[in-house]
C-alpha cells in the first residue's frame, strides 16, 4: 500500500512537471481550472448531449461535490457503525441544519478539520500503548467493559485490536478537501464565468413562474439532451419516491413506517406537489432529510 501511494505521488509530480515544461516551451497560459476540455464552458451546456457530457466531465464535482461528500459520509457511517460514526452523524446533522449553501461553505473548513482530527485520533487509538508500559482499565478492572462495547467505542485493547482500515475515512477526507477548494473557487468571478454559478434560487418564488428566470429555452425540440432533461425533471421525482418506498418496505420496524408515511404523503399530491411554492417544497424535503438523519443516528446507537 505504501509503495502504491508513493507511485501515485511520483506519477502526479511527473505529469505536473511535464505539463509545466510544455506550457513554458510553447508559451501557453495555465488554465484557470483543472479541466480536460478547456473550450467547454457553461454556455455550451445546452448545445447538445456531447457538450453536456464534456461539461460534466469538467465540472461535475464543482456542481455536485457537496452531495458526493454527503453520500461518502453516509457510506462511512453505514460501514463503521461505531462511536466515531456517531460523531460523523452529529457532524452531518450540524452541516445539514445550515441548509443554505453559503452557510454550509462558511462552516465547511471546520468540518474538514473535524474529519482530519477524527482520522488522526483513530490512528493513535489503533497504535495504542506498549503492553509493558500500562494496562487498559476498561479490560482489567473489576467492572470491565464487554468486548462488544469496547469494539463499538473503538478503544485500544490488547485482546482485540481496533480495525485499522481507514480507506473510507480517507476518501471522505479527500472529498471534503476538494469541496473546500470548490467553495473557494465559487468566490472567484473568473471561475463563475466559465463553470457557472452555484447560487440558490429564492425560496419565495412561485414554482409556476420559475421558467421566466431561466435563460434556457424549454426542452421541447426532441433532441437526445431534451430526452434526458424530460427524464430528470419529469420522472426523477417518482424514482425518488420508489426508493423511499423500497426503504420503507425492506424491513419492518418503527423507523421504516416513517418512510412509508412520507411516501404515501408525496404520492397523494403527485406531480401537483412540484407546482407548490418553492419554500413549501423545500420544507417537505428538509423534514424528510432530517428524519433520515435521525433514523441513522438511532440505528447507530442501537
Amino acid at each position: 500500500n505504501h509503495l502504491m501511494v508513493l507511485g501515485l505521488l511520483v506519477f502526479d509530480v511527473t505529469v505536473h512537471r511535464h505539463q509545466l515544461h510544455y506550457r513554458l516551451r510553447n508559451d501557453l497560459k495555465v488554465p484557470l481550472t483543472g479541466t480536460i476540455f478547456h473550450t467547454i464552458t457553461r454556455q455550451h451546456l445546452d448545445h447538445g448531449l456531447g457538450p453536456c457530457l464534456k461539461y460534466f466531465i469538467n465540472y461535475f464535482y464543482y456542481k455536485f461535490g457537496l452531495e458526493v461528500c454527503f453520500v461518502l459520509a453516509l457510506n462511512l457511517i453505514g460501514q463503521r457503525m461505531d462511536f466515531f460514526s456517531l460523531l460523523h452523524c452529529l457532524a452531518l446533522i450540524a452541516v445539514l441544519s445550515r441548509r443554505r449553501r453559503k452557510a454550509i461553505g462558511e462552516m465547511w473548513p471546520r468540518y474538514c478539520c473535524f474529519t482530519a482530527s477524527l482520522m488522526v485520533l483513530q490512528y493513535l487509538l489503533c497504535i495504542g500503548i506498549p503492553p509493558a508500559l500500562c494496562y487498559y482499565p476498561w479490560r482489567t478492572s473489576n467492572q470491565a467493559l464487554s468486548s462488544n462495547l469496547i469494539k463499538w467505542l473503538y478503544l485500544p485493547d490488547f485482546a482485540m485490536r481496533p480495525n485499522p482500515v481507514f480507506i473510507i475515512d480517507y476518501i471522505l477526507l479527500l472529498g471534503s478537501s476538494l469541496q473546500w477548494q470548490v467553495f473557494e473557487e465559487e468566490n472567484r468571478a473568473a471561475v463563475r464565468l466559465i463553470a457557472g454559478e452555484n447560487v440558490e434560487i429564492s425560496r419565495n418564488l412561485d414554482a409556476q413562474a420559475l421558467s421566466q428566470y431561466s435563460p434556457v429555452n424549454n426542452f421541447l425540440h426532441c433532441s437526445y439532451l431534451d430526452m434526458v432533461k424530460v427524464f430528470v425533471f419529469s420522472y426523477f421525482f417518482w424514482l425518488v419516491l420508489s426508493l423511499i418506498f423500497i426503504t420503507g418496505t425492506t424491513r419492518i420496524s418503527i423507523f421504516c413506517m416513517g418512510y412509508l408515511v412520507a411516501c404515501f404523503y408525496f404520492m397523494l399530491f403527485g406531480g401537483s406537489l412540484l407546482m407548490q411554492p418553492v419554500r413549501y417544497i423545500l420544507r417537505l424535503w428538509d423534514w424528510l432529510i432530517g428524519y433520515t438523519c435521525i433514523v441513522i443516528t438511532f440505528k447507530n446507537l442501537l
